[in-house]
């Protein structure tokens, strides 16, 4: 869109410039429509709040690497997908691998990454010997 000269208020903050990154009738309807979606859908991002248990549960006795602060296990079909113990609830898993491009100092070389990300909601019995509730993460 090319505003005539004419139009352009001299020396009262009109600019040539800024027209040419206003928004068209098109993409200020667009943008509004998403950022009204998103307001909308704001109940549906923020998980329930979770009450903090400050009882530890007990790990699973199994683990990849021996002394590790961690007990986990691949996730491959027959391996324990939790990382707790006396544990019964719901376990997400993604395990995620790939190949990325690494620049240092100009040069460029192929890497490889592997994520292993883990989520754990429900009952378990923690190190007290009781029944407690919680939700955990691994990444």
């Amino acid at each position: 869109m090319r505003i005539p000269d004419q139009m352009l208020l001299r020396g009262h903050g009109g600019h040539r410039h800024f027209w040419e990154r206003a928004l068209s009738r098109r993409q200020f309807l667009g943008a509004s429509a998403a950022a009204t979606g998103a307001a909308m859908t704001v109940p549906l991002w923020v998980p329930a709040l979770a009450e903090a248990s400050s009882i530890d549960p007990k790990p699973i006795t199994e683990t990849v690497a021996p002394g590790a602060p961690f007990h986990i296990q691949l996730p491959v079909p027959g391996n324990e997908l939790s990382a707790i113990r006396d544990f019964n609830g719901v376990v997400g898993v993604a395990a995620v691998s790939g190949t990325g491009t690494g620049t240092s100092g100009g040069s460029s070389r192929r890497l490889v990454f592997d994520a292993d990300m883990r989520f754990m909601q429900g009952q378990y019995i923690g190190m007290n010997g009781q029944s407690h509730e919680g939700t955990f993460v691994f990444v």
